[in-house]
């Protein structure tokens, strides 16, 4: 018997709880991954104004890291256009070659301060 013929649930694994819902439009689920790319947004840049305030109190100056970033490959276009989003142009924002650290891939995140007042 070929793969294919298999039912998809079993009698032990149904799930009846999804059995009484609807499919919702396109346009609802649409909805409801943007309003949780919107929270998760808001929280990635928070984080980063966070981190940009701490490096701003301590008068860091030249180019900085602000952040590591270690999203899925699938998400990462998403993050790295908020990050470039909430930074002028001025602080140079980019974004640092792929590493591997602890067995993750990750990209650092840089901007550039202006120099500070002392010698």
């Amino acid at each position: 018997m070929s793969d294919a013929s298999f039912p998809l649930l079993s009698e032990k694994n149904d799930n009846t709880e999804y059995g009484s819902q609807a499919v919702p439009s396109w346009d609802d689920l649409k909805g409801q991954y943007e309003k949780r790319w919107a929270q998760q947004k808001e929280k990635f840049q928070t984080q980063l104004k966070c981190n940009f305030f701490a490096l701003t109190e301590r008068y860091a100056s030249g180019k900085q890291e602000i952040f590591m970033l270690c999203v899925p490959e699938r998400l990462e276009k998403l993050y790295l256009s908020a990050f470039l989003e909430l930074f002028q142009s001025q602080y140079t924002p980019h974004v640092g070659e792929v590493e591997r650290l602890a067995g993750k891939k990750v990209k650092r995140l840089y901007i550039t301060l202006p120099n500070t007042y002392h010698d």
